[in-house]
């Protein structure tokens, strides 16, 4: 899961709202394409999946309201856009790692963060929340 690793360690390398904010966007992204990588291969997707990637996407949209979300990426976009595949197990696996993640960094960056970014990362850290407790059956 390549995809969800570079995430992880933009998201956990991001300094200041923006940064977070960026990363975070970009993780949701991760999510809603390792997922629909899996879908796209078996043919099927399992139901905790399916849910989580409704998450991600509601995720996803929530950062994008968030006024200091920079206009544009401040990472290099990802140079192929090649299918990876997995097992559900590990594809579970990998996101509920990435959703513990954005949920501390997203709520870390609500209780610094005011007005409508605030807003925005508590949103967002909520469904990342959801992600998680859906993939592993607890909250982190």
């Amino acid at each position: 899961m390549r995809h969800l690793a570079t995430a992880a360690e933009h998201l956990g390398q991001a300094r200041g709202l923006p940064a977070v904010l960026d990363a975070a966007c970009d993780a949701f992204e991760a999510i809603l394409q390792v997922i629909g990588d899996y879908e796209d291969t078996t043919g099927t997707v399992c139901a905790p999946l399916l849910l989580a990637a409704t998450q991600a996407a509601n995720g996803r949209d929530a950062v994008l309201f968030a006024p200091s979300l920079p206009p544009r990426a401040r990472h290099p976009p990802r140079a192929t856009q090649e299918q990876e595949r997995g097992s559900a197990a590990g594809i579970s696996a990998a996101t509920a790692g990435v959703s513990r993640l954005l949920a501390a960094r997203l709520t870390h960056a609500a209780a610094l963060a005011a007005g409508a970014d605030q807003g925005a990362c508590h949103d967002a850290a909520r469904h990342a929340t959801q992600i998680h407790g859906l993939l592993t059956g607890h909250r982190p």
